[in-house]
């Protein structure tokens, strides 16, 4: 699968993927009032880039140019821009 095949609503997302942009994590609360810390990148492959969100333990050190296997992702769209994220179903392993 490449980035360019991945559209919002799709589920169980296996891709391999290269950083491109890493951002500081940050503490947001979701409709259900419940704190998270989220970290987003910005990743991609030869076919585009998509951003990426890595939730609470899942978030990992990471840096330009590291190389990450997703597995179990879900894609969604948010204020218009598509993210794959790794949520408590998904893992990400540096390669």
């Amino acid at each position: 699968m490449n980035v360019r095949d991945l559209k919002p609503g799709m589920s169980h997302v296996n891709i391999t993927v290269k950083v491109r942009e890493v951002s500081e994590s940050k503490q947001v609360v979701t409709s259900a009032g419940v704190n998270h810390e989220i970290l987003e990148l910005n990743v991609g492959d030869e076919s585009g880039s998509i951003k990426l969100v890595l939730w609470d333990e899942k978030i990992m050190p990471l840096k330009v140019g590291d190389a990450v296997a997703i597995e179990n992702g879900f894609v969604t769209s948010f204020k218009g821009a598509w993210r794959i994220n790794v949520g408590r179903y998904g893992n990400i392993t540096k390669i």
